[in-house]
């Protein structure tokens, strides 16, 4: 059976990595019927502990899990380790005797809850006593309209973290974190935060030429080998990436010029425009990277099994740019102006190429667990359908390894 999971960042107020919501499916069949939301999250709890791999799909961090009204009476959250998830709650779920009994049972026993989704009714009391998380999603419930809820239960805030859910906007994050909000989560950190004309620094400007020189396409390894151990940051990066899980190398790698002979000059390359990428704005979140790079990876991995006029080595880098002008700060049109890219890559990072848009769609919807996306249903026995999950959690474990610490 296809297994559909994907991971949906909630980030601090200073945009690091809290945890991860665990979305899941069990296959596209299940998209439009509805799926019982108990075996839904059956699924994601034995999926993700058993078959995954916790540290595959969290990373080390909590993962936010919904459970439903039946699951929480069978007191199922007690057979994972409670450090590892976090509660949630749905919104549909009555504060009714028997589940404050079962909220009580699991915060004695160390589970965090949130409730997801949250509208204030005076009838959750109970609830938001136990809890340790509420999330408000400002579709529904707007941040102008939240100010009379908050004061409802100001009192409670002492012991309760605020998550703003559907977070889309940077002036949204920014007025979320004056009301109080603590966590966030949407894909507000994808997006430029202003777009203008600004100069580059001069560090960017540097690492704009060296991405240049790796676009070559001819570059002998003693070059590189050379450019690596000028830079101390790519040369600590390098080993570590190397030396990572994702590798499984039996022995470390402890030079240089082995890491280089090890990955070969073309995902040599790929490595340093990955690193130099991630270097361009110190101040982005890690995860606007780590999300180009999972792009990057399952684009190249989707060359195998459909035809494009692109190389996969083509589409990892257009993959990892994609987000650069979010990195920046800047119209994608005037980076790509310093850059020496090939005009179909700036075609396709423009918008202007239609089978890189429909590729680009389908990725993006999958990331974000939008299964329901019209493509999803019309081609869902297609081999690039049926790949996706395994494209992605290998995408996962390769941007992971590289912002792993050693």
């Amino acid at each position: 059976m296809d297994i559909f999971v994907a991971r949906q960042p909630v980030f601090t107020s200073d945009k690091k990595i809290f945890g991860y919501e665990l979305l899941f499916r069990l296959g596209l069949d299940n998209v439009f019927p509805n799926i019982d939301g108990s075996v839904a999250t059956s699924g994601v709890l034995s999926n993700t502990f058993f078959s995954f791999g916790i540290n595959d799909i969290l990373s080390g961090k909590p993962g936010l899990i919904n459970f439903t009204r039946d699951l929480l009476l069978k007191q199922t959250p007690l057979l994972f380790p409670k450090e590892h998830i976090i509660i949630e709650v749905l919104e549909d779920i009555e504060p009714e005797p028997e589940i404050i009994n079962a909220l009580k049972s699991l915060k004695s026993q160390g589970f965090r809850i949130a409730l997801d989704d949250f509208v204030y009714d005076h009838k959750f009391s109970e609830m938001i006593q136990l809890c340790d998380m509420i999330k408000f999603d400002i579709m529904a419930t707007p941040l102008d309209t939240l100010g009379p809820v908050l004061r409802s239960i100001e009192n409670d805030l002492k012991h309760i973290t605020l998550l703003c859910e559907k977070v889309e906007t940077h002036e949204a994050f920014e007025q979320a974190k004056a009301m109080g909000f603590q966590l966030f989560q949407g894909y507000f950190f994808s997006k430029p935060e202003v777009i203008s004309h600004k100069g580059l620094a001069a560090n960017q400007v540097t690492n704009l030429k060296l991405l240049n020189e790796v676009s070559k396409q001819e570059l002998a390894l003693n070059v590189i080998e050379n450019m690596i151990k000028n830079d101390v940051a790519i040369s600590f990066k390098l080993l570590t990436f190397i030396n990572s899980a994702y590798f499984k190398r039996p022995t470390a790698v402890d030079t240089i010029k082995d890491a280089i002979i090890f990955l070969g000059l073309q995902e040599l390359k790929k490595f340093i425009t990955v690193v130099v990428v991630s270097e361009m704005n110190p101040k982005k979140p890690n995860e606007l990277i780590r999300s180009s790079m999972i792009k990057a990876r399952m684009y190249e991995q989707c060359a195998d099994v459909i035809k494009t006029r692109f190389t996969p080595g083509e589409l990892f880098t257009v993959g990892l740019f994609s987000s650069m002008d979010a990195i920046l700060d800047m119209p994608m049109e005037d980076i790509l102006e310093k850059i020496a890219l090939s005009e179909k890559i700036k075609d396709a990072l423009l918008g202007k190429d239609r089978m890189f848009s429909q590729l680009n769609d389908l990725v993006t919807s999958f990331e974000q667990g939008k299964w329901d996306h019209a493509r999803f249903q019309a081609d869902k026995d297609s081999q690039l359908i049926q790949k996706l999950p395994v494209f992605y959690m290998d995408a996962l474990k390769m941007a992971d390894s590289f912002f792993a610490s050693p």
